[in-house]
């Protein structure tokens, strides 16, 4: 993990939130992990038994990092990325060239 990397608490959707409201368009966590996984900062894959799965990698540990989450409930717990506040700059950055 880098030193650049600070308030590292960001889900794609909060970053889907602000960028919806940042740009005034509807914009989906799914949208935002896409984009992540083209600016080569998380990759999607399948496990063995067919669930999705992101992982963080060597680019992307300058914006985020991998907590142990656990549900509310606690009947659920796995790896999930946060992401840190400056990914949001690229990720709008990326965001007004696809639709200039």
């Amino acid at each position: 993990m880098t030193e650049n990397s600070t308030n590292v608490d960001l889900t794609p959707t909060e970053i889907a939130l602000r960028l919806s409201e940042l740009l005034n368009s509807r914009i989906s966590n799914r949208q935002i992990n896409q984009l992540l996984e083209e600016l080569g900062l998380q990759k999607h894959i399948k496990t063995r038994n067919g669930k999705s799965k992101w992982l963080l990698t060597e680019k992307g540990q300058k914006y985020g990092r991998v907590y142990l989450v656990t549900n509310t409930q606690g009947n659920w717990s796995g790896n999930q990325i946060k992401w840190s506040e400056e990914v949001i700059n690229l990720l709008q950055r990326q965001l007004t060239r696809l639709t200039a």
